[in-house]
């Protein structure tokens, strides 16, 4: 919108406007005029040589034609372990690959036991057995006598108004029609007797009953049963003899030595590894981005991507029939599964497995302040408030209704480094809930280090 003088020079119904700006061609009524010039199209209303002016079409601007922007151009960081193949550490190499080899081998019990007894009951049941119908109310037509009086009508043991009076019936309500040959009464069908209602206060009608079916699965194979106990008695003989033979085949052993002072140290291990399992909340993270418009992100410089920890377990086996006189703890996370042992961090993806020992693990602790859109862990710490739409000094947004508060928590935040490519981060809404076991896993991996150098540990 602007103000502004003009001269105009009038030809017929067409005037020409001169300005500095150059020439502009106009049509209309006196106060009301359309004019086109080099800026455009404008609807001019006015008059005394002041004039409103607004330009045709100002407020629908063109969108701007975006193009997909790159991971390093949005500054996403994916926060995930290198290719399973790369991770193990050179110490780990032969452990591994038993334990991949053993994971990689398919189950006897299931293909040559359970599934072949399975087909066998299948294709004996369908040879054996068939289905037939029987016929539980053949259905078809009935007829009711019905109540017609609104007052009810007795219903009598015979047929005779002296007679006792078995139940009062209510107006519309129907009875099996047994008998109407008497010329005042009718023959019902009542509970598993029989009685007499007047034929002056009901009617007569005919109703349609379905038919009321089910079904019956009978053999036709007389041996049907003597087979069926046969087969699965050599299945059971069979699925057991499979299962000692799979047992040999997957059998792994992995036994620690543990005196009284080791003892005590293991069970500070699975101690501490509770504590961590006692924390509400845990989390993934699984991509890192830069925040570039932090006004609607609650103010937030990052956004993370984050899942919920999958399971976590203070003993878990990595394979079938691996025996061991420790437990393991066990944390499930997308796509990777990490078991702690003793010695060394045991990864699996699929069958394949990885291992790093302690002094080749890396653990880097600090507490983040994350802002928390969903509901807070009970034992969470609210340290501060932001707003989901925030200014600049950090207040809300008043041109948006629907600003919210929400609650910035301290969480600790855990990353698992190792050189050869292991990089997860897990989050805990306690605080310190892994410090302990942690310092654990860095303080074995110390010991490991001075090993190597030579020093006798005692």
């Amino acid at each position: 919108m602007g103000l502004f003088f003009r001269k105009s020079v009038k030809l017929g119904v067409m005037r020409i406007n001169f300005s500095s700006r150059g020439l502009s061609y106009s049509t209309g009524i006196k106060g009301a005029r359309i004019s086109t010039g080099p800026r455009g199209t404008y609807v001019t209303l006015g008059a005394n040589g002041i004039y409103y002016r607004r330009k045709i079409g100002q407020n629908q601007m063109p969108e701007p034609q975006l193009q997909p922007l790159s991971e390093q151009q949005l500054g996403v960081h994916t926060i995930t372990s290198a290719e399973i193949s790369r991770l193990s550490d050179v110490d780990s190499k032969a452990f591994i690959d038993e334990l991949s080899e053993k994971a990689a081998k398919i189950l006897l019990v299931t293909w040559l036991g359970i599934l072949p007894m399975i087909l066998f009951i299948f294709l004996l049941s369908y040879n054996s057995l068939k289905s037939r119908e029987i016929v539980l109310d053949p259905g078809g037509e009935r007829k009711i006598a019905i109540i017609d009086s609104y007052v009810g009508a007795n219903i009598r043991t015979l047929s005779d108004f002296n007679s006792p009076v078995l139940k009062v019936a209510k107006y519309a309500q129907e009875f099996t029609l047994l008998d109407e040959r008497d010329k005042r009464w009718l023959k019902i069908q009542f509970n598993d007797s029989v009685g007499y209602v007047s034929k002056k206060l009901s009617r007569t009608d005919t109703v349609q009953d379905p038919k009321v079916t089910t079904s019956e699965i009978y053999s036709t194979n007389s041996y049907y049963g003597w087979l069926l106990m046969s087969g699965l008695m050599g299945f059971c003989i069979l699925i057991y003899f499979l299962s000692k033979a799979d047992k040999k085949r997957f059998a792994m052993e992995l036994n620690y030595q543990i005196d009284d002072e080791m003892s005590k140290v293991y069970n500070a291990f699975t101690q501490n590894f509770a504590d961590f399992n006692a924390s509400k909340r845990k989390w993934q993270y699984l991509h890192a981005q830069q925040n570039h418009d932090w006004k609607r992100n609650a103010g937030a410089g990052r956004l993370i991507n984050r899942i919920a920890v999958g399971e976590v377990a203070a003993h878990r086996v990595p394979i079938r029939y691996f025996n061991t006189n420790v437990q393991i703890p066990y944390i499930k996370l997308r796509n990777t599964k990490l078991y702690f042992l003793p010695e060394r961090l045991l990864i699996r993806r699929g069958d394949k497995f990885a291992a790093v020992f302690y002094k080749n693990l890396d653990i880097e602790n600090s507490s983040t302040r994350f802002i928390e859109d969903e509901v807070v862990a009970s034992d969470a710490r609210i340290v501060d408030y932001t707003w989901k739409y925030v200014n600049k000094n950090g207040g809300p947004d008043r041109r948006f209704s629907n600003n919210r508060k929400i609650p910035i928590c301290l969480y600790s935040q855990y990353t698992l480094r190792s050189t050869t490519g292991v990089y997860e981060t897990i989050c805990t809404s306690r605080i310190g809930a892994f410090d302990g076991f942690g310092n654990y896993l860095k303080h074995i991996g110390r010991l490991q280090s001075l090993m190597k150098g030579g020093t006798r540990i005692s």
